[in-house]
């Protein structure tokens, strides 16, 4: 559903990213680990369109994405999470959604024409996939911290993605609403959605991916099962060591 291949990013004279090579299929989820400034969030970039690479090319769905648009990569099906909240706090849990919605859809809003429909009951199934059922009228402001991830969630899922990019979807939530999210998340990826993950919290990952990729020093160090991921001296060396 989405490729990269040889993809390299350079800043000055920095080799942020170096010839990384990945792939993320239908109902699968891709976990990517790695030390911090390993590359994760910036592959996570351009991946999504946020970022240019100097080098390699971005397949999405088939389609040579390398040039497009973040908003273009989005019209074919990507949807992602960023590490921060991007919620707007004055509006309720479902105005946000309603947003997200209006956003994508066939009558998304035009300053010439205003917004396009979104109706209570898609607003409702969304905040339904993820638990959040009676938070419609709740101010964004006034969410707890994992409850604003899900938010988060449910406005990336208003577009039917085919492919979903979570950049550290669990950072600073609670234990309760790690395990939560994981659901959340696991049956997004159950539904058919390519999922690639940034994630810390090596229990999550290892417990949901059915891959795991390793970045050091913004090279793919490791590839695989998360079993043989675990068992790599060189990932161990490098990161797991530190994360165990």
């Amino acid at each position: 559903m989405i490729s990269a291949e040889a993809v390299g990013w350079k800043v000055g004279g920095a080799q942020i990213l170096d010839d990384v090579s990945l792939t993320v299929g239908a109902g699968e989820l891709l976990g990517i680990i790695g030390p911090n400034g390993a590359g994760k969030s910036s592959l996570v970039n351009i991946l999504s369109g946020v970022t240019s690479p100097s080098s390699g090319r971005i397949i999405l769905q088939d389609k040579e994405v390398t040039g497009a648009s973040a908003t273009r990569r989005a019209r074919l099906g990507l949807a992602r999470s960023f590490q921060t909240s991007a919620l707007f706090d004055g509006l309720t849990a479902g105005e946000n959604v309603r947003l997200a919605i209006q956003a994508v859809g066939p009558a998304a809003f035009s300053p010439f024409r205003g917004a396009g429909p979104a109706s209570s009951g898609q607003i409702k199934a969304l905040l339904t996939r993820v638990r959040m059922p009676g938070r419609a009228q709740t101010l964004a402001r006034d969410l707890s911290h994992g409850d604003r991830r899900k938010l988060e969630l449910a406005m990336a899922l208003a577009s039917e993605p085919a492919v979903l990019l979570l950049d550290e979807p669990m950072a600073g939530v609670s234990a309760e609403d790690v395990d939560g999210l994981s659901e959340i998340i696991g049956e997004v990826r159950d539904s058919g959605v390519a999922v690639a993950m940034v994630e810390h919290h090596m229990h999550v990952v290892l417990g949901l991916a059915d891959r795991v990729a390793v970045l050091h020093h913004g090279q793919l160090l490791a590839v695989g099962a998360p079993t043989e991921v675990t068992a790599d001296e060189r990932v161990q060396q490098a990161y797991l060591g530190e994360a165990l």
